[in-house]
Formats: C-alpha cells, sequence, structure tokens
C-alpha cells in the first residue's frame, strides 16, 4: 500500500539537483502544515517548501530510503535515512524516525522528522537539543535529556544560570507556557573540538522574532554547557 509518506520521500528524491522541483509538495501538504525536520520547526504550505529547498541545496545529489506503516488513527509512521554527496563532495548521510498526519483531503497536517544519527555529528546533536525543547510531556523530555545532557548540564542565559537536568526540565516548562516559538531555523553550525558554535532564528506569536547563537561544550557525546546569546525577544519589533 503506497502511503503519503511514500509519495513524500518521491517527491524530495525526484528534485535531484533541482530544488525548483520540490514545488510538487504543495499537492501533499495542508496549508498550515506544520513541519518538524532536524530540530527545525515551520508551519504553512509556503515555509514548508521553503524549509525544504534550503535543505536540498546542501546537497549535490541524496538518495532516501524510508519505510512507512499506517496506523488505525490514520497516522503513518517509519524511519529514514539519507545518503549523497554535499556541495564540496564529501560523502554524507543522515537518519531517524518520522511521522506523519493526514487530513480529511488526505493531504499531510504535521511532518515530524527526527533526526538520530549522521555523518555530521554536530547538526545530530543541535537537532536532538532542539527535539528536547519541543517536547510538552516532562516524562518524555526527561527521558530524552538523559540521552544528550550530562547529569549536570549547565544552561546559561544572559540573565540566568540553570543546573541539572530536573532544573533544566522545569525551567523548559516554563519557557513553553510564556512564549513556546512558531518557527526554528538553524542558520549554520561549526565545531572546533568540544565545543559547536550555531546560529539560530525563532519565531514567536505577534510575528516577534529572535536571532542569536549558542555555544555547546561536549562532554564526549553529550553536551555539558549551553550558553546563550541573543537578542531579547520582546525588544524585537513586530515585522
Amino acid at each position: 500500500m503506497t502511503t503519503v509518506l511514500d509519495r513524500y520521500f518521491e517527491i524530495v528524491d525526484s528534485a535531484g539537483g533541482h530544488p525548483a522541483d520540490l514545488a510538487d509538495l504543495r499537492d501533499i501538504l495542508a496549508e498550515n502544515v506544520l513541519l518538524m525536520h532536524s530540530g527545525e520547526m515551520v508551519q504553512g504550505r509556503n515555509p514548508a517548501v521553503d524549509l525544504h529547498v534550503a535543505q536540498a541545496a546542501k546537497w549535490a545529489r541524496s538518495k532516501h530510503r524510508w519505510t512507512s506503516s499506517v496506523g488505525a488513527d490514520g497516522s503513518v509512521t517509519g524511519w529514514w535515512s539519507r545518503s549523497g554527496q554535499d556541495q564540496h563532495g564529501h560523502g554524507c548521510h543522515g537518519e531517524g524516525q518520522v511521522t506523519a498526519a493526514v487530513d480529511a483531503d488526505g493531504r499531510i497536517s504535521r511532518l515530524h522528522l527526527t533526526l538520530t544519527d549522521g555523518s555530521d555529528r554536530a547538526r545530530v546533536l543541535i537537532a536532538r537539543h532542539l527535539e528536547v525543547w519541543t517536547m510538552p510531556d516532562p516524562t518524555e523530555r526527561a527521558e530524552a535529556m538523559a540521552g544528550i545532557y550530562t547529569e549536570g548540564i549547565r544552561f546559561m542565559e544572559p540573565d540566568d544560570v540553570f543546573v541539572g537536568r530536573e532544573v533544566l526540565n522545569e525551567y523548559i516548562d516554563v519557557v513553553r507556557r510564556k512564549a513556546s516559538p512558531l518557527r526554528s531555523r538553524v542558520v549554520s553550525h561549526t565545531r572546533n573540538r568540544e565545543f559547536i558554535l550555531w546560529t539560530w532564528d525563532f519565531g514567536f506569536p505577534g510575528n516577534r522574532t529572535a536571532v542569536g547563537l549558542e555555544v555547546l561544550r561536549l562532554d564526549g557525546d553529550l553536551i555539558d554547557t549551553v550558553t546563550v546569546f541573543g537578542s531579547d525577544r520582546d525588544a524585537e519589533s513586530a515585522r
């Protein structure tokens, strides 16, 4: 049985080196689709297509493999992997889980692709870091935090410092209640030994935006310290 996820990956693969061909995604995405892909999040059909175009531009060539199955509630779940070459001719790959919800017209209304492993370890860690902040359930979030943060994780904002997974978990609850982002984009990232520097662009209700960067200090394959540098979104002018 062919699912909407099968069609989705077929379109992404058929675009090849021509990101403009991703416009065909509009045929299978709902107008207000919520897309979460490798830690990034956008809402709306056009922003979702734009995100795919931006991602496709990083690959010289690539091919997906995937599985999909339909649940009793109509949702489609599976596993995905992507391999190929980047624009510099280097081999690269990534993989994760995928879930899609479908509306009454058969279009994807919610699409969630995690990034759990890949050749770019820094990008995988950023994705898993961002995933933690999207989880509404504190128990599920605590389990995920154990796989990405050290027990004594230090989260350092300009005015506050939160130490330990439990304390950070409580703070994430506060942030989600006060100002959960509507958009999150990874603008760029780089790694230097045990440090990852990445820049972000978040969107919030009321057309407010915030841009900034984080420095992640690693202890092995876990994040030990997050140092946040960013603008105060409350001071941002509405666009």
